[in-house]
C-alpha cells in the first residue's frame, strides 16, 4: 500500500458491484478510481454545507478531552495505568 493512504473496505450488494463494474469500466477507469472520485465529489458537496453543521466546535471537543483525561475526583492518577487494569481484572 501506498504511503499516506489507508485502506477502506465497503461490503456492497452483489447488483450494486456490478453496476459500479460496468460504468467504471465503460469510464475507463479502475472500481477503486471511481469510487475515489465519486467520494470526492460527495464530500466536497457536504464540506460546502449541504450537511448541517455540527451544534458544537472544535473548544468543545477540547473540553471533552480534557475532562476524560481528569480522574473523576478531580485528583491525579499515581502509578502506571497497566497495573490499575490489571488490578480490576483480578478484582474480577
Amino acid at each position: 500500500m501506498v504511503a499516506g493512504k489507508k485502506r477502506l473496505t465497503l461490503d456492497v450488494d452483489a447488483s450494486l458491484q456490478q453496476r459500479l463494474k460496468v460504468v467504471a469500466a465503460l469510464r475507463g477507469v479502475s472500481m477503486r478510481e471511481y469510487c475515489e472520485t465519486a467520494i470526492e465529489r460527495e464530500l466536497a458537496r457536504d464540506e460546502e454545507g449541504r450537511i448541517p453543521k455540527l451544534p458544537f466546535g472544535p473548544e468543545a471537543v477540547e473540553r471533552l478531552i480534557a475532562l476524560q483525561a481528569r480522574p473523576p475526583d478531580g485528583g491525579m492518577f499515581e502509578g502506571d495505568s497497566t497495573d490499575f487494569i490489571r488490578e480490576a481484572r483480578e478484582e474480577r
